[in-house]
C-alpha cells in the first residue's frame, strides 16, 4: 500500500475448517470504499489495556464477525454501521466511541468502560454487557431482545423507544436512565436501581421488578400489565393513567391521586381490561389496609363494568343482535339503578336520599288517590293536606306496620299503595344497615 502501511485485519475467533474448504476473504460490503478493508490504522498495542490500539479509529461499516476486540482501546472510535455479530468485547474501552446503526447480534460487550457510547439504533440481540460500566450511554431505537445487562451501570442511559423484549436489567443501576416508549416486555429487573428513571408510556407487561428501587420514576402511561410489583414502594412514583390489568400487586404502597384519576386503560376506553385494572388495585390497598382507596377501587371498577355493558348493547343493536342487546342492556340499567341507590354498597348518603324521595312520591301518590282519611273528629273525611300525607308515608316507610296516626287507608288501590311503600322501605332499612355495618369495621 502507498507509504508501506498495512490494512488492520482484525483477529477472527477460531472456527473449524470443513475437509477441502477453501479459505476466502469475506465479501466487501457494498459502499465501502476500495481499500479499506477494516481500517486504514497500524497494528499496535495500547498500553492501557493491553489489546489492540484503536482510539479514533474509523471502523464505520467494517466487517468484522466473530473478531476479537477484547481488551482493545476504542475510545471515541467509529464503528457506525458495522456488523460485528458474536465479536469479542470483553473488557474493551468504548468511551464515546460511535456504534450507531451496527449489527453486534451476539457480541460480548461483559465488563466494558464505555460511558457516553452511543448504539443508537444498534441491533444488539442477545448481546451481554454484563457489569458494563455505561453511564450516559445512547441506545435510542436500539434492538435489545434478550440483551443481558445484569449487574451494568447504566445511569442515565438513554433507551428511549428502545425494542427490548425480555432484556435481563438484573441488579443494573438505571438512576435517571430514560427508558420512555420503549417496548420491555418480560424484562427483568429485579433488584435494579431505577431512581428517578423515566418510563413513561413504556410497555412493561409481564415484567418483573421485585426488589427494585423505582423512588421518583416516572411510570406515567405505562403499561403494568401482568407485572410483578409485590411489596414495592411506589410512593413517590408518578403513576397518571398507568395500566395494571392482570398485574400483581400486594403490599404495594401507592396512592389514588397518583393515579390522575383514571386508569390507563379506562382512558383509552377499553372498559373490560379497566375493570381488571381497579380489581388489581382494590386488592392491594386492601391488603396495606387503605380502605378508602380500595373503596374507591371498587366502585370505579363496577362503573367500567357498566360502561362495557353499555358498549356491548350498542354493538349488539348495530348486529340487530335482540338477545344480546337485552341482556347487555339489562346489565347496564340494574348497574346504573344500583349505582344511583347506593353507589355500589358505599354511599349511605344516597340511601337516605333514595329514603326522602320515596316519601315524597308515596305522599303524592296517596293525595292523587284521596285514598287516606281522617277517622275522628271535625275534619273526618279523605284529607289533601301534604303534612298529612307526608306523615303517614314517612312513618308507613320506617314500621313494619301501618302507623296510627288518625289516618286510615281506604280503597284497594290505597291499600296496595301502603303494602309496596312498607315493602321497599324493609329493603332500604336492611341495605342501610349493611352498608353502615361495612362502614364501623373498617
Amino acid at each position: 500500500m502507498p507509504g508501506g502501511r498495512q490494512p488492520l485485519l482484525l483477529p477472527r475467533l477460531p472456527r473449524r475448517r470443513r475437509r477441502g474448504e477453501r479459505l476466502r476473504r469475506p465479501d466487501r460490503p457494498r459502499g465501502l470504499p476500495r481499500g479499506r478493508a477494516v481500517a486504514d490504522a497500524g497494528l499496535g498495542t495500547d498500553a492501557e489495556t493491553g489489546g489492540l490500539a484503536l482510539s479514533g479509529a474509523d471502523l464505520s461499516r467494517a466487517r468484522m464477525e466473530e473478531a476479537d476486540l477484547s481488551g482493545a482501546n476504542l475510545r471515541r472510535a467509529t464503528l457506525a454501521g458495522a456488523v460485528g455479530r458474536s465479536t469479542r468485547f470483553t473488557g474493551a474501552i468504548l468511551e464515546e466511541a460511535d456504534l450507531s446503526e451496527a449489527d453486534l447480534s451476539g457480541a460480548d460487550f461483559t465488563g466494558i468502560v464505555a460511558g457516553q457510547v452511543k448504539f443508537a439504533g444498534a441491533m444488539l440481540e442477545d448481546a451481554r454487557f454484563g457489569q458494563a460500566a455505561m453511564r450516559f450511554a445512547d441506545l435510542s431505537g436500539a434492538l435489545l431482545d434478550g440483551t443481558d445487562f445484569a449487574g451494568a451501570d447504566l445511569w442515565g442511559a438513554d433507551f428511549s423507544g428502545a425494542d427490548a423484549d425480555d432484556t435481563n436489567f438484573r441488579g443494573a443501576r438505571l438512576d435517571e436512565a430514560k427508558l420512555a416508549d420503549a417496548n420491555l416486555t418480560h424484562a427483568d429487573f429485579a433488584e435494579a436501581s431505577l431512581t428517578k428513571a423515566s418510563l413513561a408510556g413504556s410497555r412493561l407487561r409481564g415484567a418483573h421488578f421485585t426488589g427494585a428501587k423505582l423512588d421518583g420514576a416516572d411510570l406515567s402511561g405505562a403499561d403494568l400489565s401482568d407485572t410483578d410489583l409485590v411489596r414495592l414502594n411506589l410512593a413517590t412514583c408518578r403513576l397518571r393513567h398507568a395500566r395494571f390489568a392482570g398485574a400483581w400487586l400486594n403490599g404495594t404502597r401507592m396512592s389514588v391521586e397518583q393515579l390522575g384519576g383514571a386508569v390507563g386503560e379506562e382512558v383509552a376506553g377499553a372498559y373490560d381490561a379497566a375493570q381488571a385494572s381497579y380489581l388489581a388495585l382494590e386488592q392491594n390497598w386492601k391488603s396495606i389496609g387503605s380502605h378508602d382507596a380500595a373503596s374507591w377501587a371498587y366502585k370505579r371498577g363496577r362503573r367500567m363494568g357498566r360502561f362495557h355493558a353499555g358498549q356491548q348493547a350498542r354493538i349488539a343493536w348495530s348486529d340487530r343482535d335482540w338477545s344480546g342487546f337485552l341482556r347487555h342492556g339489562y346489565r347496564w340499567t340494574a348497574d346504573r339503578f344500583v349505582e344511583w341507590l347506593c353507589d355500589y354498597g358505599e354511599s349511605l348518603s344516597r340511601i337516605a336520599r333514595a329514603f326522602a324521595l320515596l316519601i315524597v312520591l308515596f305522599g303524592g301518590l296517596f293525595g292523587l288517590t284521596g285514598g287516606l282519611f281522617i277517622s275522628e273528629g271535625p275534619e273526618a273525611g279523605p284529607t289533601y293536606n301534604p303534612l298529612d300525607l307526608l306523615s303517614y308515608s314517612a312513618l308507613n316507610m320506617m314500621t313494619a306496620n301501618p302507623p296510627e296516626i288518625g289516618l286510615k287507608p281506604t280503597g284497594r288501590v290505597t291499600n296496595l299503595l301502603v303494602g309496596i311503600e312498607g315493602g321497599v322501605g324493609i329493603i332500604l332499612m336492611g341495605l342501610y344497615g349493611f352498608v353502615l355495618g361495612n362502614r364501623l369495621r373498617r
